[in-house]
């Protein structure tokens, strides 16, 4: 009989899901507590093999509410409901892309990515559909721009194996295979590399694979490998990938829309547009919260969320008072956007002190994303403009939600 933990990896959907209602009909219904409204699935790069494998992990950890947030894509969004409507446990559809300020690239302001000025990361949160003419275009042809940049990478990293070691490099097959409807990321191209790393060293001469692998290793990366391999893919990015190292290829603008664009692209799937705070390091962009709230709004952008683990407890306390202030709602997640498993929730996202309002925020955004489904008005209208009361109505319908959803798997 086959694991059903093994089988929330397998190819074929219905054998996920079907794994998936025995690992929740076999477990003891327990408190719910925390949320995470920001976790990435293997449809762009993650720990998780599948989108079901995610909500197991959320079923596991007892949380109240998860948010699946992958890249450049919504394709993970109808296993993820199937997922969650099997475990009960309530779900948010979200997505994630980047933009380009042209003006803040060329006054060298940064904002949530601390290297690249203009570079803005933004998320679509409690999409009400899948899928919109004018958010299908934007990402396919986001993900057009990635894949090229992507196989150029590959190309790369071909001739870089050939010099050093007189072979060829991981193949574009093995990189597009990582992810089922081939959105590629640089963590995709950085896994591939070290897997032919292993390829080789297994196929080597007498020595221990451990040793012939780290002797490779150390030959195409020009570093020694550290102890795990999450760790190790990143240094390969670090070493091959980046810009100044021998396989880095520069970044296409059309890779990344404008704001405005951005942010209609959300609007038209039924969501909310969303800032991520980065927090560690702090941005001169970022340094004034208020000052930064002010330009978010200038945009459209009445809508915060915080990766915890990237900040510390008066950076959270900042951040969350300010959102109190305005009346915006504020979402904490873990990204697990690596190969390492971490926890499901963060030492700030669940503190009492900040705990209650990041589920506020989760539940403001669960009510606009029921609230819209259903052809109601929510917290931003099809303009995100604020709706009139839109806040306390879209928090009370959250909260419902996830009452009726603690409830339904307390059954």
């Amino acid at each position: 009989m086959t694991d059903p933990l093994l089988d929330l990896a397998n190819p074929d959907q219905d054998r996920r899901l079907a794994a998936l209602r025995a690992l929740v009909a076999r477990r003891q219904a327990g408190p719910r507590t925390g949320t995470n409204t920001h976790v990435h699935t293997n449809h762009s790069f993650s720990v998780f093999a599948s989108p079901s494998a995610a909500v197991w992990a959320g079923v596991e950890s007892g949380i109240e509410v998860l948010g699946i947030n992958d890249f450049f894509t919504t394709s993970g969004c109808p296993e993820f409901a199937a997922a969650a409507t099997i475990a009960k446990l309530p779900a948010l559809f979200c997505l994630e892309c980047i933009s380009m300020d042209a003006a803040a690239e060329k006054a060298g302001e940064l904002f949530n990515d601390p290297a690249n000025p203009g570079k803005i990361y933004f998320s679509g949160k409690g999409i009400a559909r899948f899928s919109a003419p004018v958010a299908d275009r934007l990402l396919t042809a986001i993900r057009a721009e990635q894949e090229r940049r992507n196989r150029r990478l590959v190309e790369r990293l071909d001739k870089h194996f050939t010099a050093v070691l007189g072979m060829p490099g991981p193949s574009w097959d093995t990189v597009v295979g990582q992810t089922p409807h081939g959105s590629t990321t640089e963590r995709h191209v950085a896994a591939a590399c070290l897997q032919h790393i292993h390829d080789i060293a297994g196929a080597g001469s007498g020595l221990r694979l451990q040793d012939a692998m780290a002797e490779i290793f150390t030959k195409i990366v020009g570093v020694a490998p550290v102890a795990d391999a999450p760790a190790q893919q990143n240094q390969i990015r670090n070493q091959l990938l980046k810009s100044g190292k021998p396989c880095y290829v520069a970044e296409d603008r059309a890779a990344f829309p404008t704001i405005a664009d951005l942010r209609a692209a959300f609007l038209a799937l039924g969501g909310i547009p969303v800032y991520p705070v980065l927090g560690n390091p702090i941005t001169a962009c970022e340094k004034s919260i208020p000052a930064l709230f002010d330009r978010l709004a200038a945009w459209g952008v009445y809508a915060i969320e915080l990766i915890p683990a990237r900040n510390n407890a008066e950076r959270v306390a900042e951040v969350l008072a300010e959102c109190a202030k305005r009346q915006w709602p504020v979402c904490d997640g873990t990204e697990h956007n690596t190969p390492a498993m971490e926890p499901m929730t963060t030492t700030w996202g669940m503190d009492p002190r900040f705990r209650p309002q990041f589920r506020d925020g989760a539940c403001v955004v669960l009510g606009h994303q029921e609230l819209v489904k259903s052809g109601k008005p929510g917290y931003v209208d099809a303009e995100g403009q604020l709706v009139p009361g839109g806040f306390a109505r879209c928090l009370e319908t959250g909260r419902a939600l996830l009452a009726a959803g603690a409830k339904s798997a307390a059954k």
